[in-house]
């Protein structure tokens, strides 16, 4: 009776397991759908603007060794050198489009300590983080004095002195100390050893001096494959037979490793498109992107579908590509941070070309594009003056639509190109994308950085 009791009971469960199992699913499973194609990124956050912890590894410390045999009781040194620490670099992949790769703290591994027998400590490998095309690095640097400077009156600049002063001294004293610091000893010759006049290697006074004054680092990345070293691992110190002198052939000391280069940096991504597509919500910049090239924006009939910057590439026959970015809508007010707000418009400032889609069934398509010109005016003057083209999409809903098309052209001058679309149906496609290109060619090349 029991068995049968608990084989009834795992039959329902997998009975109820299969229909569970039979229920359809939200996400089709087609390999060749665009859903199943795009399933990884439902979920992910955009992040275009982010600030971390970049730090080098470690070096290993020398070791003090010495050669010993059965009839060589006082042998050479023989310790080996540290491991240098790994350091970490961004490089740019154009297969990224967000900061939401990077972690808060970018730690690189430590180098390995050296041993006897001349062993040499391993050297750590390096941290290599990818980050989209169009990112901006920039360190924080902060100043501990800098409250005492910016004080008023001669009582503020006499303290920042003192202060300044101060800090003087206490390196001073510190530089003392982390020179008896940068030695290892061997076992009780900690006493015994004197390494006041002992000259350092070249390379590692020079990372001395690096990490006691930094350069601050700034770096625009905007060619795939490109890098830069964010921070520099610690070099490895060197064992006691570098320390085998004609005055000392017994060293009983080495150098320790070094730390590594720590950096607070801010990332700031600024998408690198050809052409910015800039226009009110609902306008239809999500539609015209979908009809003209790859990209699968999401489209839905409210303001505000799209809530982070898209890129697509538009193919033509000639196999010339071009790329085409698509931000959230602005609304008037943007450059105050109202909607929201002036976050994407930074994805713009580096289009060649600016192209306005305007909703040309509205009230006044005129006054809507003269709200979009005035937030990008706004935003960084000379940003409206760009060469830009203006695009009236929903030419086919009504006889509205037609009539603010026929009084815009009258009013429109001849250096902004008008064209009609229908970006929902697809209508005037082609031609919106030659008025594109020809712009676009009209224009002098890019900047190779």
């Amino acid at each position: 009776m029991l068995l049968s009791s608990v084989s009834q009971r795992q039959c329902a469960r997998l009975l109820s397991r299969r229909a569970f199992s039979a229920q359809p699913s939200s996400t089709s499973t087609d390999p060749s759908s665009v859903e199943w194609k795009l399933r990884s990124k439902a979920g992910r956050n955009f992040i275009d603007r982010l600030r971390c912890t970049a730090v080098g590894g470690h070096g290993g410390d020398g070791c003090v060794s010495f050669f010993r045999d059965v009839f060589v009781p006082r042998g050479p040194p023989n310790g080996g050198d540290g491991g240098h620490g790994g350091s970490v670099w961004l490089e740019v992949d154009e297969n990224e489009s967000s900061l939401s790769c990077v972690k808060q703290q970018l730690r690189a591994p430590s180098g390995a300590n050296g041993r006897g027998k001349t062993m040499h400590g391993a050297a750590a490998t390096d941290l290599v983080v990818r980050v989209p095309r169009g990112t901006l690095v920039r360190e924080i640097t902060s100043d501990p004095l800098a409250p005492a400077e910016q004080q008023s009156g001669r009582g503020g600049h006499n303290a920042y002195l003192d202060g300044l002063a101060e800090r003087v001294r206490e390196e001073e004293r510190a530089r003392g100390a982390e020179k008896k610091s940068l030695f290892v000893h061997y076992p009780r010759w900690e006493e015994r050893n004197e390494v006041e006049g002992i000259r350092l290697p070249p390379e590692y006074t020079a990372h001395l001096r690096m990490l006691r004054d930094p350069v601050p680092l700034q770096a625009d990345l905007t060619r795939h494959g490109q890098r830069v070293l964010v921070a520099a691992g610690g070099l490895g110190g060197p064992g006691n037979p570098h320390f085998n002198l004609p005055g000392d052939r017994q060293p009983h000391y080495a150098l320790r490793g070094l730390r590594g280069v720590t950096r607070q940096l801010e990332l700031e991504l600024k998408t690198i498109a050809d052409v910015g597509l800039v226009g009110l919500p609902n306008a239809g910049k999500s539609s015209f992107l979908r009809a003209v090239s790859n990209a699968h924006p999401r489209v839905a009939p409210y303001p505000f579908t799209t809530l982070n910057p898209y890129i697509g590439s538009v193919d033509y026959a000639d196999a010339r590509q071009i790329t085409v970015a698509d931000i959230p809508g602005l609304i008037p007010g943007a450059h105050r941070n109202v909607g929201l707000g002036h976050a994407f418009l930074r994805h713009v400032e580096r289009s060649r070309l600016l192209v306005f889609i305007v909703d040309v069934a509205g009230p006044a398509p005129w006054d809507d594009l003269r709200a979009l010109r005035h937030e990008l005016e706004m935003y960084r003057p000379g940003l409206a003056a760009r060469p830009s083209l203006v695009l009236a999409n929903k030419a086919d809903v009504g006889e509205r639509a037609r009539e603010n098309f026929e009084r815009w052209q009258r009013r429109v001058s001849a250096e902004t190109p008008l064209v009609p679309v229908s970006a929902k149906y697809r209508k005037n496609i082609l031609k919106a994308t030659h008025a594109i290109r020809q712009m676009l060619d009209s224009l002098p090349p890019p900047a190779t950085a």
